[in-house]
Order: structure tokens, then C-alpha cells, then sequence
């Protein structure tokens, strides 16, 4: 799978017997959670169209390969940097799963507080 734009690069990753070792490319911004409050939550609308989209492409580029995010949030929305021009990338894979084409999920997977109202009943 070549890097996309919007997911965290994956530099290096090492191993001993206790421990792995998960190089990543250094994100400057922060979560888009702290580039929002740094803003005081005045971003605009377009800034919020841009953000949206960007991050819509990274996950119709893990859609294409068959992988489920599952737990899109704002703090697993890593900024390049601080900056307007600051570019989205998606980070920590920890519940994501690779799906065949003609697979389903219907797991409760996800943060309490961003999943959706029918994946709780």
C-alpha cells in the first residue's frame, strides 16, 4: 500500500522482547482537538470544508483497500501543523479491520461519546 496524504506515515517499526517500537511521521499540530480550541473554535466555513474533505480522502483511500477506520474522532486526527494550511491526517489504527468485498461489520466498535445513536441499540 504507497502513503496517502491525509493517514500518518508509518516511518519505522522495531521490536525486543518486551516491547514494539512504532516509528511515525512527526505530526507538529497536534489533534485537530487542540488545532480547533487554539482557533477558539472560529475556523469557518471554509477551512471546515477543506479539513472535511481531506479527511474524507483518506478514508475512502483505506476503503479501497478493504480497511474500516472505526473510530474517527477528533483526537485521531493528527495535524501536519498549525498553520491555515495545516493538512489532516488519520492516526491510530488500533480498531480498524480489514473487510472482504462482500463482507460486513456490524461490531459496537468505536468512542462512547462519537458513536453513533444505532450502534447503540
Amino acid at each position: 500500500m504507497s502513503q496517502h496524504p491525509n493517514i500518518v506515515e508509518l516511518i519505522d517499526l522495531f521490536e525486543n522482547q518486551e516491547y514494539y517500537y512504532i516509528v511515525l511521521e512527526c505530526m507538529q499540530g497536534g489533534d485537530l482537538f487542540d488545532y480547533i480550541s487554539k482557533l477558539n473554535y472560529d475556523l469557518g466555513e471554509t477551512r471546515c470544508r477543506q479539513l472535511s474533505y481531506q479527511i474524507g480522502l483518506g478514508i475512502k483511500y483505506l476503503h479501497s483497500y478493504g480497511i474500516v477506520y472505526r473510530d474517527l474522532k477528533l483526537e485521531n486526527v493528527m495535524m501536519s501543523n498549525n498553520s491555515d494550511t495545516g493538512i489532516p491526517k488519520l492516526a491510530d489504527f488500533g480498531l480498524a479491520k480489514m473487510i472482504g468485498p462482500n463482507e460486513k461489520t456490524d461490531e459496537p466498535f468505536g468512542t462512547l461519546g462519537y458513536v453513533a445513536p444505532e450502534i447503540l441499540r
